[in-house]
């Protein structure tokens, strides 16, 4: 089976023929064969197709830890039958936007603190997902639901999701937003950026005795955590018969694992400690575009 190293950096645009002739060198010294690095962005993406003789621990950690030095991600990604994944399940939160979205709802009231503060434990695994997520929408108990609203104008889209989501879409692979968030941001999403399926929680939002709409405090049954998201996984992977390789995954979380583990590819994106432990690809310099990046693609084949 052949295996590929992609190393990428999107934020410095660093990856210069100094860094490519002396990785380059270093893997001729390890293997007597001549390696050709094949730019996928010019200073920000290249891979290497990888011989067997290549693909030691020692040579891997050497590579690893010069990129690491140099504030490049690198990735060993095994060749699987089709590169190209037919089906891509993103998370929402600190994924394909750059905030949490309950943090944010939170600041908007004023309460941040206690609610960032329940976030990043479940996040980093350290409390039970259902448990955080009751305990965070209790604090926007009474809230008026125009804050909704605030919230959709204030998110921002992190650096290549628009761009993945059409390329994917341009190439026939089915996107599907699934997050542990809210459906009105997750719907609003699911529209302006072209997902084809959207999958979260929702709010319980009643009118007051003037008619006007509030945030009850509490979340409409059922829950989706963790195990609803490899849920979905397995059921568009079934419903649209597909096998598991054929399949990419993305997030930063806990929540995240199960579907990061049985993907084709899991990513993890700017992940936590206990989601980078499960994935088999990471990134930390390199925005989204790394998705289609780790699947082959090069700028001329992506949709902006």
């Amino acid at each position: 089976m052949k295996q590929f190293l992609l190393i990428s950096n999107t934020k410095e645009n660093k990856i210069d023929n100094n860094i490519l002739n002396y990785l380059s060198k270093k893997l001729e010294g390890a293997s007597f064969n001549e390696t050709n690095f094949k730019e996928l962005s010019p200073q920000r993406a290249y891979e290497l197709e990888l011989k067997n003789e290549y693909i030691n621990l020692e040579v891997k950690k050497f590579t690893k830890n010069f990129l690491l030095q140099n504030n490049i991600d690198c990735n060993f990604i095994k060749e699987t039958k089709d590169r190209k994944k037919k089906l891509l399940l993103a998370d929402m939160d600190s994924t394909i936007i750059k905030e949490e979205s309950i943090d944010e709802l939170a600041r908007l009231i004023g309460k941040e603190k206690e609610v960032i503060k329940i976030t990043n434990e479940a996040m980093n695994g350290k409390i039970d997902y259902k448990k955080a997520l009751l305990e965070r929408v209790a604090i926007l108990k009474d809230q008026p639901a125009e804050i909704l609203e605030k919230l959709k104008k204030s998110i921002n889209i992190n650096d290549g999701a628009i761009e993945l989501i059409k390329t994917m879409k341009h190439n026939n692979s089915i996107t599907v937003l699934v997050s542990g968030g809210f459906t009105f941001l997750t719907d609003y999403l699911k529209k302006s950026l072209g997902f084809e399926h959207a999958h979260a929680n929702s709010l319980e939002i009643c009118p007051d005795n003037l008619n006007k709409m509030y945030i009850t405090g509490k979340v409409i049954d059922p829950i989706l955590d963790k195990h609803a998201k490899v849920w979905y996984l397995d059921n568009y992977v079934r419903k649209n018969k597909l096998d598991y390789e054929e399949t990419i995954c993305v997030g930063d979380g806990a929540n995240d694992i199960e579907m990061i583990k049985k993907a084709g590819l899991g990513v993890s994106y700017n992940g936590k400690k206990v989601l980078e432990k499960n994935a088999n690809i990471h990134f930390k310099t390199t925005n989204l575009l790394g998705l289609l990046y780790a699947q082959g693609y090069s700028d001329n084949q992506i949709i902006s």
